[in-house]
């Protein structure tokens, strides 16, 4: 395939909410090399550009995006073998998360089968720090490749340099969002080490131990149950971020709703369960105005039934 700008692309047939104007310039990108003359072509312009991997964490304005779309379809996979019992697995960055985790588990590689059934591409997985059931994929990642769009600089990111947080990375700020990420380097492990705390596994497990292809298929499950199938409806899956307070403002919610879910951080503060917010505090599980709505099965995620107006989903946000 030879590259490509395409010009006035819609841009709903590549997010999971299916709404979203046309971009103004649209690449898709399959080689180092196309994101080069991407950049290139970036800067030839003088005008934004957006890079989209999934599209499932992703609301575009009905307006469009006045710039340049860089579509990343870069993709390939590397195993090495330490010999310790542990292995480096090395992503590009246009790959299926779920195929890679698949992948892993089908090799006996623990560490991502908590993540199974997000959807999305690996290197949007940074720069969210993405987690489930448990586990956040900073806990894995060792390494992430970069390519600075206007500059041209090639930059291997250690894991401490991400600046990894709940939800958050460098990757987010102003200066991080000048790089594409390119690849991630994950490290893995052929020892069993099954995380089923988490409420919904500990529930499903009880006293069992599973095996890894235990829990990726029970996490399937779960999901299946609590999430609508994003290839029939729009969906940006789980919207919200559930609130970080302090440990006292935790201990004054729980005297009034003893039910609520906590979960202390490693920094002394406490996650709460905004689901259950959402849900049994303020009775919102379900809401609708028009093809918008809180998922009937689980209030943190947002489902649009066939709107094709952003704003339409802006005002439920």
């Amino acid at each position: 395939m030879t590259f490509t700008v395409r010009e006035n692309v819609p841009l709903s047939q590549y997010t999971t909410l299916k709404v979203g104007g046309r971009a103004r310039y649209f690449i898709e990108v399959k080689t180092m090399e196309d994101l080069e003359k991407a950049g290139q072509f970036a800067s030839q312009t003088a005008l934004p550009f957006l890079v989209l991997g999934g599209g499932s964490n992703l609301l575009i304005s009905d307006h469009g995006f006045a710039g340049v779309v860089i579509f990343n379809q870069i993709k390939g996979r590397e195993y090495k073998d330490n010999g310790d019992g542990t292995s480096i697995l090395s992503v590009q960055a246009g790959e299926v998360f779920d195929e890679v985790i698949a992948d892993t588990v089908s090799r006996g590689l623990w560490g991502l089968e908590n993540l199974s059934s997000i959807p999305g591409t690996v290197g949007a997985t940074p720069i969210q720090n993405v987690g489930a059931y448990g586990v956040e994929v900073s806990e894995l990642i060792i390494a992430v490749e970069t390519y600075h769009l206007l500059t041209g600089i090639k930059k291997v990111f250690e894991k401490s340099e991400c600046n990894f947080g709940y939800r958050d990375s460098f990757f987010k700020t102003t200066e991080g969002k000048g790089y594409v990420i390119t690849a991630v380097h994950f490290k893995l492990s052929t020892i069993p080490a099954p995380k089923i705390k988490y409420a919904d596994l500990a529930k499903r497990f009880n006293e069992i131990k599973p095996n890894q292809l235990e829990i990726r298929e029970a996490i399937v499950d779960i999901r299946s149950k609590k999430f609508p199938d994003w290839h029939l409806v729009g969906t940006a899956g789980s919207f919200f971020k559930n609130p970080i307070i302090s440990l006292a403002e935790s201990e004054i919610l729980s005297s009034f709703y003893p039910d609520l879910p906590i979960y202390k951080t490693e920094d002394g503060m406490v996650k709460i369960s905004l689901g259950y917010v959402l849900d049994k505090i303020c009775n919102l599980k379900g809401y609708r105005e028009g093809d918008v709505q809180l998922y009937t099965e689980q209030a943190l995620v947002l489902v649009n039934y066939g709107s094709e107006n952003a704003d339409e989903i802006k005002k439920i946000c």
